[in-house]
């Protein structure tokens, strides 16, 4: 075996190992934690700590149970794993935003298979009852991919030329067919916004035109929402997805993407990932930019 294979071999296993021992590790910590709010009398912790640990919590616990699905996908190569592990994950337990800029070959699925495992992690919760409510809004110049490609395919005139012949990039769609799906039949505990620019729906091929209006239509689809908003312009850092979870204890914590389509995947590209409390400055910042730009297209999102 060529040395340089067989160290990239050993950084996969110790990156996926550190992952373990953070699993591990947070584990102990929440048992930690939970003793201590148990000891410890309310009165003396405030609110706002309160709050803090609450979501800090639903976090650690959502970044959890996607290392541990990354690690179990048998689909997935350990060079993907290692990088969603050592640019993502790792990264997000210590701070509420990160990027990933490389080639969109590296970058796509590193950054589609981390928001796929993330909205499986959602559905999860939401079926276990760990979450009060969650909100989905993916925001994009065209009707979102996965629900204009039938599920488990992704068809050739969705994506750029530069992708169809990349298993790991159409992996990518795939794959989110069947959790944008799921999320859009799952009912009151989650609300699925699919907003695009005035138009945007024409700019689809008549093939996926018609797979997106039959999802629309089809009444086990409780959760969708298709939201054409009145601008006919959406800028490049606008494009993405944001996601706002409650917890059980009624706070809110913040989950966004931005990065491109898949129609538009070439070139350089950089991905951005926003996680954690709305008064963590970044979060907050991302938030209230999204969410201006979505009221000024006339879409105003009740947020509970």
């Amino acid at each position: 075996m060529p040395k340089h294979s067989h160290s990239r071999q050993l950084f996969a296993s110790k990156t996926i190992w550190n992952i373990v021992l953070l699993i591990l590790a947070f584990w102990m910590v929440k048992g930690n934690a939970s003793e201590s709010e148990e000891t410890e009398p309310t009165s003396k912790i405030s609110n706002a700590a309160l709050e803090k640990l609450d979501v800090n919590e639903l976090k650690m616990t959502v970044l959890t149970d996607i290392s541990s699905t990354i690690i179990g996908d048998g689909e997935l190569t350990s060079s993907i794993k290692t990088n969603i592990a050592s640019l993502v994950i790792s990264p997000l337990m210590h701070s509420p935003e990160v990027q990933v800029a490389d080639s969109d070959e590296f970058a796509r699925p590193i950054a589609v298979s981390f928001q796929k495992t993330f909205e499986q992690s959602l559905m999860n919760m939401l079926d276990e009852a760990l979450l009060n409510h969650a909100i989905a809004i993916i925001h994009t110049r065209k009707p979102t991919t996965p629900l204009c490609n039938p599920v488990g395919k992704a068809l050739r005139q969705t994506m750029s030329a530069s992708m169809q012949h990349d298993p790991h990039r159409v992996k990518t769609i795939q794959d989110r067919t069947f959790t944008l799906r799921r999320m859009a039949q799952k009912g009151s505990p989650v609300e699925l916004y699919v907003a695009y620019i005035k138009g945007g729906l024409d700019k689809r091929s008549p093939e996926e035109q018609q797979i997106y209006k039959k999802e629309v239509n089809n009444t086990a689809n409780s959760s969708l929402h298709d939201k054409e908003m009145t601008c006919t312009e959406m800028p490049d850092e606008i494009v993405g997805a944001s996601y706002l979870l409650t917890t059980k204890r009624g706070n809110t914590l913040f989950f966004g993407t931005s990065g491109t389509q898949a129609a538009d995947a070439a070139g350089s590209t950089v991905w951005r990932f926003w996680f954690g409390s709305l008064k963590d400055a970044s979060v907050e910042k991302r938030y209230k930019e999204v969410f201006k730009y979505l009221k000024e297209g006339g879409l105003d999102i009740p947020v509970k």
